[in-house]
């Protein structure tokens, strides 16, 4: 099979609540995450239709107040795949390219000590 993820992903156990209006809050652990998703095993999640859209909070996160709004993309026996659309912070939408624009300034910023 040939592999066509666009970005790489890694092995990574973090606590997640997963919303939507029709079943409320769940809390899952993520399997893995890469820069565009993340796949999710949650005991009770519905089943979701591909294309379905959800809130994803990652509980453990330093910044647990970002909402991310993803959408699902694969059902496996393992779990639920997301695709991360973009996020949400203090109110306002942000695309997912402004978070990862932030991040490398803070990474740049963080090395100058």
């Amino acid at each position: 099979m040939t592999e066509r993820r666009r970005t790489p992903r890694a092995g990574t156990r973090a606590r997640v609540c997963i919303s939507h209006s029709v079943f409320g809050e769940v809390e899952g652990v993520t399997l893995d995450i890469s820069d565009t998703g993340v796949l999710v095993q949650a005991d009770h999640l519905p089943s979701l239709p591909v294309g379905a859209h959800v809130t994803l909070q990652f509980l453990d996160s330093v910044n647990p107040e970002l909402r991310f709004n993803a959408k699902a993309v694969r059902q496996t026996r393992q779990g639920t795949a997301f695709e991360l659309v973009d996020y949400e912070f203090g109110g306002a939408r942000h695309s997912l390219e402004e978070l990862r624009s932030q991040w490398a300034r803070y990474v740049q910023y963080d090395r100058r000590g």
